[in-house]
């Protein structure tokens, strides 16, 4: 049982460095870069969510289909990493919706 713990131990501190290196360096997942992370975070957070802004929803509508896929794989193969800095995944992917954005979004 220790060695899980340990394991596990050691997955949030590897994730807390390339968290601290990334933010660094300036933070980019699925072409969403570090400011527009920051606009949409109180809008996909797993509790107390807020509509999402408007810098928000422009940034969600630049998002092409294939930026889409990789959020979609986020959601599907990496929930856990959504988790630990505190998004709801489900309601990452309903921010194309509530932006209207042109993207459709089936993951």
């Amino acid at each position: 049982m220790e060695m899980g713990a340990g394991k596990v131990v050691v997955i949030v501190l590897v994730m807390v460095v390339v968290w601290e290196a990334a933010t660094t360096n300036g933070l980019s997942i699925c072409n969403l870069q570090e400011q527009d992370l920051k606009a949409c975070e109180p809008a996909v957070k797993a509790t107390n969510p807020s509509k999402p802004s408007q810098e928000c929803c422009d940034a969600i509508k630049r998002m092409s289909p294939k930026d889409i896929r990789c959020l979609c794989d986020y959601k599907n193969k990496k929930p856990s990493v959504l988790e630990l800095v505190g998004v709801d995944p489900t309601r990452a992917m309903e921010l194309p919706s509530l932006c209207e954005a042109p993207v459709q979004v089936n993951c």
